[in-house]
């Protein structure tokens, strides 16, 4: 008959395998409470990865980009509403400070106002043209990567667009060659609208580190010059004639080569 000592030594050892088995046992259960407690949103198991992507791209990134002209046109709107605004006031406290009615220092902080509320304006302006430009481009770009390819000196134009496969070697730092052409031959600096890559570029996929965007109708009589120097120097470019559905200043010159898709 075994002794107390061995019986209680016994009844230890099989406490504590139960304590093992058990704890092995709920150890996994209690992890995965954890981590679905802890937010299964955040959880990256091989079994919970879905293969669709969220990741914008084609069509997709046009909507939400035309989504996002609508909000930047209605800001641009609210804007210019206050700029006029705040133009009529500075005229009026000017008026009162020449009859002596009103201190200087007031009329300085409405003109202050003024000033900033016409540089967000302008700012607004440049931001609403380069989205609608950039979705004419994303739009019309997807046909000319498209359409065959042009041999090196090669020219070919649509009722939509124009396109020339220019020899010269263009980079984005051959963009001041250009600005000094257009500013020596019309007075004033050329309108670019995009210089290489942007935000807007990025959202709707599309490589546009090494071109440039400028804002003349190609019809137009400065974007005929333009266009013509450009075939003149060999200088690849894009004119664009079309108005896409949703644009309104869509109609540009694209200098440089064709912007293919951005690879993830």
């Amino acid at each position: 008959m075994p002794c107390p000592y061995t019986l209680g030594f016994m009844l230890t050892e099989a406490l504590k395998n139960r304590y093992l088995i058990a704890t092995g046992v709920l150890f996994p259960v209690a992890l995965m409470l954890i981590l679905f407690v802890s937010g299964h949103e955040n959880l990256s198991l091989p079994w919970m990865q879905s293969s669709t992507s969220t990741d914008p791209s084609g069509s997709d990134a046009i909507a939400q980009m035309r989504e996002i002209l609508t909000k930047e046109r209605r800001q641009l709107a609210q804007s210019e509403r206050e700029q006029s605004t705040l133009r009529a006031e500075v005229i009026r406290q000017r008026k009162l400070l020449q009859e002596g009615q009103l201190a200087k220092e007031q009329v300085q902080q409405t003109e202050q106002l003024f000033v900033a509320a016409l540089k967000r304006v302008h700012e607004m302006r440049y931001t609403v043209t380069e989205t609608d430009i950039a979705i004419t481009e994303a739009i019309l770009g997807e046909k000319v990567l498209r359409m065959p390819a042009l041999p090196i000196g090669g020219f070919s134009q649509t009722a939509e667009l124009a396109r020339f496969n220019g020899p010269f070697k263009w980079s984005i730092a051959e963009a001041p060659r250009v600005e000094k052409f257009f500013s020596q031959t019309f007075g004033r600096r050329l309108p670019i609208t995009a210089l290489g890559q942007s935000a807007t570029h990025n959202r709707l996929r599309v490589d546009h580190r090494d071109s440039m965007d400028v804002g003349l109708h190609p019809d137009s009589g400065e974007g005929r010059t333009l266009v013509g120097y450009l075939r003149k120097s060999g200088i690849p470019f894009l004119a664009f004639r079309g108005i896409v559905p949703g644009a309104a200043t869509g109609p540009h010159i694209h200098i440089g080569r064709p912007s293919p898709r951005l690879v993830k």
